[in-house]
């Protein structure tokens, strides 16, 4: 019977790793053709008191269209400092008459909170409140969770809008 278990062993493939940990290093992907994507994310300094915004919109050719970095005074939970910067880039977007298509962020809670609304009163459902109300300035968008590999390069503007005092376009 041990011969039969170490054939067994020695012939059985090993086992692949759980969908989920190879599903979370994604690249990130271009909009459809015609569309705009924004990717956003949120950097927060507690020492400065100091949350970094970085976003870029992106064509279907993965050409930047436009990119933003601010550094934004004050200290949030990290799902508040994540709200702030949709908002933030979506009041520059409706500025600046540029019309996006999809933003996608790595924050998941705020994602399910704006895709699923709920009735709360605290600061953190006002921001979800105002994203939606932002969002209504763009026809057919939407809001999706990515991973974080997929939003790598606006966490680094994130990150370093955490080092300028004002806002770069």
């Amino acid at each position: 019977m041990d011969y039969l278990y170490e054939y067994r062993q020695a012939n059985t493939p090993p086992a692949k790793p759980p969908q989920s940990s190879q599903s979370r290093s994604q690249p990130w992907l271009p909009p459809p053709k015609g569309l705009l994507k924004l990717n956003v994310d949120a950097a927060l300094d507690v020492d400065n008191q100091t949350i970094g915004v970085g976003s870029i919109v992106r064509n279907s050719y993965g050409q930047v269209i436009a990119a933003i970095l601010a550094p934004i005074k004050g200290v949030f939970s990290v799902k508040e400092i994540e709200a702030k910067a949709i908002s933030y880039c979506l009041k520059w977007l409706h500025h600046i008459n540029c019309s996006v298509h999809l933003i996608e962020t790595d924050a998941l809670t705020v994602s399910q909170n704006v895709n699923n609304p709920q009735q709360y009163y605290s600061y953190f459902y006002d921001l979800v409140r105002d994203i939606i109300y932002q969002m209504s300035y763009f026809p057919s968008i939407s809001l999706r969770y990515v991973y974080r590999s997929v939003n790598s390069a606006v966490h680094g503007l994130a990150r370093f809008a955490l080092r300028i005092d004002t806002e770069i376009v």
